[in-house]
């Protein structure tokens, strides 16, 4: 695939946004948004949510790329790409952070 893909960091950021869910550990989660959401709405429906959100963003990917213009989608690629680079290495970091804390539990 081209590093420039849509879809690679799409589906980069998908897998890592699972992964994230999969390594957390509720009992050293330091986010007190995340902790307020988790009380409201409870784990399993905030991580539903998360993924949702980012399926949100996918579909808005695809209905920008069906209705924009092709000198339009040029900009919107670039903003996009932008994003997803910018939330896969957050979430990479994430993940990293989630696996150090489950090995390394005090």
């Amino acid at each position: 695939m081209n590093p420039s893909s849509l879809k690679l960091w799409f589906l980069s950021l998908l897998s890592l946004n699972v992964f994230d869910i999969l390594t957390t550990v509720p009992t050293y989660e330091a986010n007190p948004i995340t902790l307020y959401i988790w009380g409201q709405l409870g784990f399993y429906v905030a991580a539903w949510s998360k993924i949702g959100l980012v399926l949100f963003f996918g579909l808005l990917c695809m209905v920008t790329r069906k209705i924009a213009a092709p000198h339009e989608w040029n900009f919107a690629k670039k903003v996009f790409l932008g994003l997803l680079r910018i939330l896969v290495v957050f979430y990479v970091f994430v993940v990293m952070v989630n696996v150090a804390v489950s090995i390394f539990r005090v």
